[in-house]
């Protein structure tokens, strides 16, 4: 049987490279050769021993594209594919959690959180024990299973910005998580000419400036700590850089001057690390929304806190 090699994180601060097998595929399922696969951030908070909950070992990588070398007779049946039908030899993205299951007590219960199924499959995050072990983009296979989400990608889009869909899936999520439909209150939440600001100029914060400044938003602020990134920010469509070195007093004080001397009608937060987000409950103003990427959060009473997920 043919074998393939996946880097396999077995602990905290260890990478191993493994050889598997490649498996045979069901009726149901399909097989992609991964052809790019990102580094998130989370990766590198596993590797460095701030997830103890991680299923170790198992092989990282959520963040992948491919192309479909094997293909099942039902898997179009069974995958929920966007722009499919699939076929061998098609390139696609892959959402990294998978649909659920339909079963659990969450998914009775409360089908508008299909996040909380018990049963879903996160690639990226599924132990080597559950067979057949290839579930993350750090290995040249990975076995798609009947509840994926498939994307078919355009035949002429360059790896290089293929790779970036899903990072792109989630600066787009923040945003629109900023949004608030149905709101029975005036300027509540996120809209168009609204005033916004990102903290951490990352590749995850540089895609949510582009996507409000797609969205329409009014003035986007963005502060971080290093000059290239602000730099970056200002060709992603930033109007405001602030240097996130200076007292907090002082950046305050810029913000406001800024903002009718309120603060930020949305601040999302997408360094991830507790000052960023200390500090995000300083800048936005009043009665405003403040969305912290990748991470659960409760909420308060003068604010309106969303979680991400």
């Amino acid at each position: 049987m043919a074998k393939c090699r996946a880097c396999v994180m077995v602990e905290p601060g260890k990478l191993v490279m493994e050889e598997f097998e490649i498996p045979e595929i069901p009726e149901d399922c399909a097989l992609l050769k991964v052809e790019a696969c990102g580094i998130c951030g989370t990766d590198k908070h596993i590797y460095l021993g701030r997830l103890p909950t991680a299923p170790f070992p198992f092989i990282t990588g959520h963040e992948f594209i491919g192309t479909i070398v094997k293909l099942g007779s039902k898997a179009n049946d069974n995958m929920t594919v966007f722009g499919g039908p699939l076929k061998e030899g098609d390139r696609v993205a892959i959402a990294p959690s998978s649909t659920p299951c339909g079963h659990c007590y969450y998914c009775i219960h409360m089908p508008h959180r299909p996040t909380l199924c018990t049963t879903r499959t996160v690639y990226g995050f599924a132990p080597l024990q559950k067979t057949p072990g290839l579930w993350g983009g750090y290995s040249e296979y990975i076995y798609l299973h009947p509840k994926t989400y498939a994307f078919k990608l355009p035949e002429d889009m360059p790896m290089k910005r293929a790779v970036l869909i899903e990072p792109v899936a989630t600066a787009l999520r923040a945003v629109e998580r900023a949004y608030s439909p149905g709101e029975p209150f005036m300027s509540h939440g996120y809209g168009v000419g609204r005033n916004a600001m990102v903290l951490g100029a990352g590749p995850i914060g540089l895609l949510v400036i582009a996507a409000l400044r797609h969205s329409g938003a009014g003035l986007v602020i963005v502060q971080d700590l290093l000059n290239s990134r602000l730099d970056m920010a200002k060709r992603m469509g930033a109007d405001l850089l602030i240097d996130g070195n200076l007292p907090l007093e002082q950046r305050l004080k810029q913000v406001r001057e800024a903002t009718d001397g309120v603060g930020p009608d949305v601040v999302i937060e997408t360094a991830g690390v507790p000052v960023a987000f200390r500090e995000s409950l300083d800048f936005v103003r009043r009665g405003g929304k403040l969305i912290e990427v990748g991470h659960y959060v409760i909420g308060s009473g003068s604010i309106d806190i969303q979680p991400f997920y």
